[in-house]
């Protein structure tokens, strides 16, 4: 049995997508099953100015619960990895765009589609635009 280590990402083709959406919207959410590639892919963007940030670490996760609003401040872009694991940390990035639209602003991805989610009470209506990453599939020209 041969296992591969240290593989490149494959190019996934909702990248395009994916940027086009972040020059002209606040937010954009990329949801999609587990395994995916939804963190691989949040954090090939994470270059430049983009803060990087995910609620699988518990420090940033009770960041997230008890100053909900210096995680998700500043002006320089953040991403928000595994944010369904703090639902209420939307209400926080609802008021920080309404106080600064800025295009690509947020980062969101999650494993859960969280238009579903019971707690989640905040959709981002009109604030973000929603990709759903599929898994890997063949491509043919």
């Amino acid at each position: 049995m041969k296992f591969i280590h240290d593989v490149n990402p494959l190019p996934r083709l909702v990248s395009g997508a994916l940027a086009d959406r972040l020059a002209v919207m606040p937010a954009v959410v990329v949801t999609g099953a587990r395994q995916t590639g939804k963190s691989t892919l949040a954090e090939q963007l994470v270059a430049g100015d983009r803060r990087y940030r995910t609620l699988d670490d518990f420090d940033v996760r009770a960041a997230a619960r008890s100053d909900p609003e210096a995680l998700v401040g500043g002006h320089e872009p953040i991403t928000l990895d595994e944010v369904q694991r703090e639902p209420s940390l939307l209400s926080a990035v609802k008021r920080a765009i309404d106080r600064n639209r800025t295009a690509g602003r947020f980062l969101l991805t999650g494993s859960a589609n969280l238009l579903l989610m019971r707690q989640v009470s905040e959709s981002l209506a009109g604030r973000a635009s929603h990709l759903t990453l599929w898994s890997l599939t063949r491509h043919t020209t």
